[in-house]
């Protein structure tokens, strides 16, 4: 459990990367990365929550594994509650494929590749039909570029690109361009370093 003190900065204030890391371990997950500073890196922007970590629940039987991260021995299956137990980002963009804007809402890339022990290495995104595409870390890092799991505030149909997809802000512009359309990775299921 997080202290009284400690929990009411996180609501008062936008996540730090320590903080994540702290509030996952109070929660009881059990990581295998070092320890991160209380304070961002150097030229490393802090990312505003729409809410901080929760209790992440354990897996209920017969309960379906949506997204699994992995590095090495390492080896993170999450249900749709747990991935929803951590700490979500949320914003209004345009899907580039869809040309439709939503305010989408999930986890960032970079919390994710912490949960994975791999931040700072470019990320692998699999989806389930089979495409992979991969994310630079100097983005995901410095972006809330996010996996998301609702739009409008409900879960992403299959037809629109879901249950999960990858989603970037709308700045900066070159995330909106042909360039970065195999970022937007659709159907997503798995979350790796590059090798």
């Amino acid at each position: 459990m997080i202290p009284r003190t400690a929990a009411t900065t996180l609501r008062s204030r936008p996540f730090r990367r320590g903080f994540l890391l702290l509030s996952l371990l109070g929660a009881g997950v059990a990581l295998s990365v070092p320890a991160l500073p209380a304070r961002p890196l150097p030229g490393i922007p802090v990312f505003t929550y729409s809410h901080p970590a929760r209790h992440m629940p354990p897996a209920l039987p017969g309960e379906a594994v949506v997204l699994t991260v992995e590095s090495g021995s390492l080896r993170k299956p999450l249900t749709l509650r747990q991935l929803k137990s951590l700490p979500a980002v949320r914003y209004r963009t345009n899907h580039m494929q869809l040309h439709q804007d939503y305010t989408y809402e999930g986890v960032a890339l970079r919390d994710l590749a912490i949960l994975g022990g791999f931040s700072g290495q470019n990320l692998r995104i699999a989806a389930a039909n089979g495409f992979a595409s991969t994310i630079l870390a100097s983005d995901y890092m410095n972006y809330p570029i996010m996996l998301a799991y609702s739009a409008d505030g409900n879960p992403i149909p299959t037809l629109k690109k879901g249950p999960l997809t990858v989603v970037l802000p709308a700045r900066p512009e070159r995330f909106h361009e042909g360039t970065y359309s195999a970022a937007w990775v659709w159907f997503a299921e798995r979350i790796t370093p590059v090798p």
